[in-house]
Formats: C-alpha cells, structure tokens, sequence
C-alpha cells in the first residue's frame, strides 16, 4: 500500500538531544502507529548510510534520505547516489591543504566507510561506525558523497564557520556547495545536492505524491532546502534564526525535550 503522506525528519538537533539520544520505544511505537495510518516516516539526514544503519539498527525504519541527498535508500535498497568526482575531490583538497582551516576531524563519506585524515587517529568517533584512515586521495577506493569538516572541540563562533562556506563556495561556484549542518562542522557536497533534492527523487518511487505530501522537521542550514519545499516546514525550537524565517511552523518543545515526537503525535497521532 502506497502512504498517504511522508514524514521527513532530521537527526542532529532534531530527533537527537544535545547527548546524540532518542527515546527508541517512543520513536518505533510512533512509527508503528503511522504505518498504521498510511504514513511513512523516513529520515532525511547529512550522516551516511553507514551512520544511519547504526543509529536506528534497533528501530524498524528502513528509508532514508543519507548525505544531505547525495544517496536515497528505499527498503533498504539504493535508489539514487550523487556522489563527487576525482577531480573536483583533488582540487577540493589542494583548496583546502592551502587555506590551512585547521579543523579538529576531516573526514570523507564512502559508500561503505567513512575516510579519515590520519592525523585524527586519536580522535574517539563512535559516529562513524566503519572508518578508515588515509593520508592521501589515492588511498580511497570508492565513491565519495560528502567532504565535512569539524571544529567541534574549538567550538568557533558560527559567523568563522560561515565565513569557511562562503570562501569554499565562492571557489567552486560549479563544483561544489558547502553547508552548515550543526554541531560546528560543515558538509562539502556536490553542486546541486540537498535534502530537498533527495526527497523529490524519494516521492517519486511512490505514485502519485509530491513534496507538497512530505511534511518535514529540521535544526539547522542544511535543512533549509528541505523545509522550504516540503508541503508543510517545521524548524525545531531550538533551530538556527535562518531557518526559523523559512519554516511553516515552529516545534512547542525542543530537541532536548522530545520536541519532534511530541509533534508528531501531536499533529498526526493524537
């Protein structure tokens, strides 16, 4: 049976807490109660697929939106890949070894591993569940979806790393897009990649809805696509000011407080 209607939801600052945790009985007895009302929830998300899989590997959620867009997995199938090319990752990295950003993890979403600069080896990350390390481009051997860079124990102010996606953006205007997305680091994606992008191609597999039938809920920039040109935008609470000014509706709670699932059952459950 086709869905009525899709849910799109965020996971960093949105299902997530400022501790990376979620209510999973909560989350699976919500998302048991809309299958039952020919709703799909799927998870639109700048993480990997390999991210994801560990994330909600106790939860019954098979459909996701990965990579701010860049791969869409459908019952656990892939259906679109936007990855980048050899090129452009050499001339990304060449850009980057100049301007000497000096951020606290670099890393590289595979399709199956995340590759990470080898001299973050002593950096602990439990979000990366498959990693390899590398010290040069020729080392990776398969395709890259996303680039992302992190300050998250310098913890800058937002206006430097805003001011790193505009320097990266204004050198491969064609190329590439860099984005906030949250917790200080940013995503470097193919140009033309977004989440809105990733759920158009989405609601394709399913005959007869658009993005006007996604209603969706986000924190932050790389969202912004997303709750723009969904039928209905929710910025959490806790959301950055440039989404707010885009978004539909605002959550009553925030994302320390449950505040997507209680809209979600507030709006669709209840």
């Amino acid at each position: 049976m086709l869905p009525q209607k899709i849910i799109a939801i965020d996971i960093d600052g949105t299902l997530y807490d400022d501790q990376d945790h979620f209510d999973i009985l909560r989350f699976n007895k919500d998302y048991q109660a809309l299958i039952k009302r020919n709703i799909l929830m799927v998870v639109a998300t700048g993480n990997s697929y390999d991210a994801v899989q560990s994330i909600f590997k106790d939860c019954p959620i098979d459909t996701f939106v990965a990579e701010n867009g860049g791969r869409v997995v459908i019952n656990g199938k892939d259906v679109i890949n936007h990855v980048h090319s050899k090129s452009t990752l050499d001339k990304l990295n060449a850009f980057l070894d100049k301007q000497d950003y000096q951020p606290d993890l670099f890393s590289l979403s595979g399709s199956s591993v995340t590759f990470i600069g080898e001299q973050f080896k002593t950096v602990p990350v439990p979000f990366y569940p498959h990693h390899k390390y590398f010290s040069s481009l020729d080392q990776i051997d398969e395709p890259i979806y996303n680039v992302n860079l992190n300050w998250f124990k310098q913890r800058p102010k937002l206006n430097q790393i805003h001011q790193v996606i505009k320097e990266i953006n204004h050198a491969f205007p064609k190329e590439l897009q860099a984005t906030y997305s949250g917790a200080f680091g940013i995503d470097i994606l193919p140009k033309g990649v977004n989440k809105a992008i990733g759920l158009r191609e989405l609601v394709q597999h399913f005959p007869g809805l658009t993005l006007k039938d996604v209603v969706s809920f986000g924190d932050t920039s790389n969202d912004l696509e997303m709750i723009q040109e969904s039928g209905i935008g929710f910025a959490m609470k806790n959301a950055t000011a440039d989404l707010k000014r885009v978004a539909d509706k605002i959550t009553i709670k925030d994302n320390n407080h449950d505040g997507l699932l209680n809209e979600i059952e507030r709006q669709f459950l209840n």
